[in-house]
């Protein structure tokens, strides 16, 4: 069905899950509308910042890019709910802040921008 977290792929769902702490930057201010884009003394993340969570979040697509577009291949888990809202917020914002930073760019970052389109 359309769980979101399926039981033959549970382990993997949490995982997924579990990464975005591991890849999203620290020491930034918390924030509904600007989580994840200021440090803590409230200057924007350098762009070099952005590009290593754009990249590893690419390379964590890249892991079940083969399957589908989704965090884990062609299914709609919580891994993707989980990461969805943050994700939505740098394709949106993260252009604003630097130039030529775009987290839909298909040859920069493929498996995001498939996700992105899914």
């Amino acid at each position: 069905g359309n769980e979101l977290y399926p039981k033959d792929i549970e382990s993997e769902v949490i995982n997924k899950v579990r990464a975005f702490d591991k890849i999203f930057p620290r020491r930034t201010r918390p924030s509904s509308r600007a989580a994840f884009l200021f440090r803590s003394d409230g200057e924007p993340l350098w762009k070099n910042e952005f590009e290593k969570v754009l990249r590893e979040t690419n390379d964590l697509l890249a892991e079940t890019s083969e399957k589908g577009p989704f965090f884990c291949g062609d299914r709609f888990t919580a891994a993707d709910v989980a990461w969805a809202p943050f994700l939505e917020r740098y394709a949106a914002q993260l252009p604003c802040f630097h130039d030529g930073l775009d987290p839909k760019c298909e040859t920069t970052y493929p498996h995001l921008y498939a996700w992105y389109e899914a």
